[in-house]
């Protein structure tokens, strides 16, 4: 039978080793135990200088009810995005754009006002495209389009109804009353038929004396002008688009998955006001440093709007 001990180099064997070796290994076992809960004191204490940013604030979602109820004491916020997390974004962004972008403003504020923040309610509006639209963007009046559902490329988008969208909204809501919340924000990032109005109406209803909610655009805290270097152009998956989500998740592009030059719409699914994006317009072609001045604004003035 093969010795397991034996296996381990250096482990020594309790019928052959001198009894001085045994109990000098035994002591360095012993030193050991005692000195690992002293180590990590160390290297707790070393971290707290090492200029390396602090744990980002937990979603909702991954606290336990006690921290959940410290947070409200730190700030009556909650924040709370709503929008599709399957919807196609072209080939150099995430599937998940709008819900991945209003979920980073949420978790930015809940850690500069306190309060919580929440994954996304996954929920988007969108309708089918009318000749015009799909004259604009290179397809024939027979072709059947609905929201970014485009024939050519390779993954569907996921939507639903307004209905659908009003009853997920209000059970959330309604789970947070009594707890602590004063504000409830509804931040919504997704720009198709009917999501907008949807969301604002939504904040209106459901407002009460001891809440009140909030239907919000992210859109509405960009001030950031074309003369500043930010170009709302391109519209979904476009320039404008694709500088959004560089100021929240810049790990998550891919430029290169573009090609340079012009685009074609139809086959890109980026959306644009002529079939062909100019090379101008390259989604490639936007800038790190107007995405870093989008997100300081952007925070700035959501933060004036709660201070107000």
């Amino acid at each position: 039978m093969v010795n397991w001990k034996e296996s381990v180099i250096g482990w020594p064997d309790a019928g052959q080793s001198p009894e001085p070796f045994r109990r000098g290994f035994l002591k360095k076992i012993v030193l050991g135990i005692v000195m690992v809960p002293i180590f990590h004191r160390l290297m707790g204490q070393k971290s707290d200088h090492s200029g390396l940013q602090p744990v980002q604030k937990k979603s909702f979602e991954e606290m336990r009810p006690g921290e959940i109820l410290e947070a409200v004491a730190e700030g009556p916020y909650a924040f709370v995005p709503v929008s599709p997390m399957i919807e196609w974004h072209s080939y150099h962004l995430p599937m998940g754009t709008d819900g991945l972008i209003s979920e980073a403003i949420c978790r930015l504020m809940a850690e500069k006002k306190g309060g919580i923040w929440f994954r996304p309610l996954s929920l988007g509006l969108d309708s089918w495209r009318g000749d015009q639209q799909k004259e604009r963007w290179g397809f024939n009046s027979e072709e059947k389009v609905f929201g970014m559902n485009f024939p050519d490329v390779p993954l569907r988008s996921e939507y639903c109804k307004v209905e659908d969208l009003k009853i997920a909204v209000r059970n959330r809501v309604e789970a947070l009353r009594g707890i602590g919340v004063k504000h409830l924000f509804l931040l919504n990032h997704h720009g198709g038929e009917g999501q907008i109005p949807a969301i604002e109406e939504l904040g209106k209803e459901l407002s009460g004396e001891e809440m009140t909610v909030h239907g919000l655009k992210t859109y509405q805290f960009n001030d950031l002008t074309s003369e500043e270097g930010f170009y709302g152009v391109g519209g979904h998956a476009g320039y404008s688009e694709t500088t959004w989500l560089m100021a929240f998740r810049p790990e998550l592009i891919d430029l290169t998955r573009l090609d340079t030059g012009e685009l074609s719409v139809r086959d890109t699914g980026i959306l644009h006001n002529k079939p062909v994006i100019e090379e101008k317009w390259n989604p490639g072609n936007v800038s790190s440093l107007i995405a870093n001045e989008l997100r300081i604004r952007v925070i700035e003035n959501f933060s004036k709007y709660i201070s107000t």
